[in-house]
């Protein structure tokens, strides 16, 4: 069993409306479960569609969290996790901590009052903290192999490819434009794979005014997709103030580009990536 789920693809932070409803409006969450477990690549608000998920189960995966860096859109639902308050659940949080150092301390603090009631890492769980190999190494959980790229974002940021056996896949959810040598490294790290989620907040026209803000246009998420060769793209990070007729615009632009391209939303899942 492979199955990837998109449970959010908001950039910066969650919106609601009737003008969201399609794509959605909660920040990222993708999970992707195997026999052996669940991955959860970062923790947005998206995470609550998870959790809501996992309350028809009469047995819960082990979980294992990846994150692509700690900005709050990207953190915000790990209170909402309601595993981390039953005994029987079995949880992992992994970063690189030489490329994101202290960062166990960092969701500690974010965590506890006076921000937050009650600290769901102190709750009944078992929550165990470990780093990821930094690249090139690699890690193989729950029969996937995990390797990481970093990306230009703010204070940092992180790209992961999963290679299982359904296919593989490059996530690069807050990813700027890079140097031509930057791109064609990680035109290199996403080479041949089945399917690239990538940033695409912003359009061509309005990344002047917010270069240097860690995101990407949908033209350089279709370069990154056409330098790579990979078989699908999917854009993700969509703006908050985006509607959903402006994103299937983006869309439609996109794929005049790469033809193979989707627009991430809530709720969007794969069984094979090929």
């Amino acid at each position: 069993m492979n199955r990837l789920v998109i449970h959010g693809a908001r950039g910066s932070f969650p919106v609601s409306g009737p003008g969201h409803r399609r794509y959605g409006g909660n920040t990222p969450c993708v999970s992707l479960e195997t026999s052996a477990g669940m991955l959860i690549l970062d923790a947005g608000s998206g995470i609550g569609h998870l959790a809501d998920a996992l309350r028809r189960r009469r047995q819960l995966p082990s979980f294992t969290f990846l994150f692509t860096h700690f900005h709050l859109d990207h953190v915000m639902g790990l209170p909402a996790f309601w595993p981390f308050y039953e005994r029987s659940a079995g949880i992992t949080l992994m970063a690189d901590s030489r490329r994101f150092p202290g960062w166990q301390k960092q969701l500690q603090n974010l965590f506890q009052s006076p921000r937050w009631p009650a600290s769901p890492f102190k709750a009944r769980a078992p929550v165990h903290w470990r780093a990821l190999p930094r690249p090139p190494g690699v890690a193989r959980i729950y029969g996937v192999r995990i390797s990481s790229w970093p990306v230009r974002h703010p204070q940092g940021g992180a790209s992961y490819r999963l290679e299982t056996p359904a296919g593989s896949l490059v996530l690069a959810t807050d990813r700027e434009e890079e140097s031509p040598a930057a791109e064609k490294d990680f035109a290199r790290f996403s080479r041949g794979a089945d399917l690239l989620i990538h940033d695409a907040q912003y359009t061509p026209e309005e990344y002047p005014k917010r270069h240097g803000w860690g995101h990407s246009t949908w033209r350089a998420a279709a370069a990154v997709a056409n330098k790579a060769g990979v078989k699908r793209l999917i854009l993700t990070s969509h703006d908050p103030g985006r509607s959903d007729v402006e994103i299937d615009s983006i869309l439609r632009q996109t794929k005049r580009l790469f033809r193979k391209t989707r627009a991430a939303c809530e709720g969007m899942s794969f069984s094979s990536f090929r």
